[in-house]
Formats: C-alpha cells, structure tokens, sequence
C-alpha cells in the first residue's frame, strides 16, 4: 500500500507542477517565446564637447572615439578661433583623419601634461614653419594653421610627438603637416580641398584631444 501511494502522490506532483507551468506560460500569444529582460546597466554619459567659446574640456570619451553630434556651429573661414586654456606639458603623439557626414575631421591626440590645452586656429596663405620661417608645401586649396598651446619637447622616455605627415584618400582633407613644437606650441597645418571651408574646434578629455572638424560640400 505504501508504494502505491507513493506513485499516487508523485503522479499528482508532476500533473501540479505542469499545470503550473502551462499557466505561467498562457499570458503571451500563441506561438511568442518569452524573452527575459535584462536588468539596465549603468552607461556612461554622452562626451560633450567645447567649442571656440569655452575651453574646458568635454566628458569622458573612450580612446580613438570622439563626438559626431551636437557639436555646434562652424566657424567662418575669415574668422581665427583662439582660446589660451591653462595647459602644460602635454606632447602631441598621434594624429589621425577621419570622413564623417557633413565634415572631414583632424584629431590631435595629447599626453603627459595637465590643464586644458588653448588653440589658435585660421587660414593662412603660406605655411610658414615657426621658428625657422621655413615655407612648407602643402596639398589642397586652402591652408589651415593649427596651433595648440601648453605643449612641450618630448623627453626621453616620456610620450614621444607623432612625427608623421598624413595624406588622406577621400574627404576635403589633402595633408596634414606633422607637428612641431617651439616655446609651450605645436604647429601644424591642415590643406583643405576646394577651400577655405568653414571650420571648428573642439577639445576632449581622457584622453586629451584638440579636434578639427572641416565642414564639406
């Protein structure tokens, strides 16, 4: 007799425990699968970024990634951008070009020092290399001089400035002239196809970026 209602009580289990289950599962329609719903993870806030008009530097942004959004207003070719910041010490060691819709970008990207680096940027007729006067060559149209103030000498075994010029394929960007540092300034230039063309400025944080954005057709 015990066994007997032993296999009673454990068929009424099992018919219970599916009974359950088919209630559980009968709220969604016919043939849908229930998707579990992940608790929300916290985010990191949307980097911002400063234009000509502020010189503090944006939110947290991730290395190699900057801003494409809400960036603000370009500045007329006429019109030089400028802000001194409070930087020092920083060393210019890379620079890369990048094609977004709308504009054509320069990143300076920056290590060692402290502050928010300045920036004096406008279209000039020649390249002129600070201090040596000498005349650089440079492809495009237009001539966009970059100056970014607080920088530094590289010094051994710190971070070492990027060394390059760069030509890209595609975009108003023809060539940017490696950097050159003299007196707490890094010099470059940027030539633009088929300009002048407006432009802006932005500066970034972690890492430290000053960022060119040329607009195109």
């Amino acid at each position: 007799m015990r066994t007997t209602a032993g296999r009673v009580g454990t068929t009424t289990g099992v018919a219970l425990t599916l009974l359950l289950s088919a209630c559980a599962g009968g709220s969604g329609a016919p043939g849908e699968t229930a998707t579990p719903t992940a608790a929300p993870s916290s985010a990191e806030p949307a980097p911002s970024a400063t234009t000509s008009d502020s010189p503090s530097p944006a939110a947290s942004a991730s290395e190699g990634t900057e801003p494409t959004a809400g960036l603000g207003a370009f500045t007329p070719p006429g019109t030089e951008a400028t802000t001194e910041g409070d930087a020092s010490g920083y060393v210019v060691t890379q620079v890369r070009t990048g094609e977004h819709d709308g504009y054509d970008r320069v990143v300076y990207e920056l290590a060692g020092g402290e502050g928010t680096p300045g920036y004096r940027v406008g279209y000039v007729d020649r390249a002129v290399e600070d201090p040596s006067d000498e005349v650089r060559q440079v492809d495009g149209d237009a001539i966009l001089q970059v100056w970014i103030i607080g920088t530094t000498y590289p010094s051994e075994g710190g971070p070492q400035e990027f060394s390059q010029d760069l030509r890209p394929t595609g975009g108003d960007i023809a060539h940017v002239v490696r950097p050159l540092t003299f007196e707490a300034m890094t010099q470059s230039f940027i030539g633009v196809d088929d300009g002048p063309r407006p432009y802006r400025v932005l500066v970034l944080a972690d890492p430290v970026r000053v960022v060119v954005d040329v607009q195109d057709d």
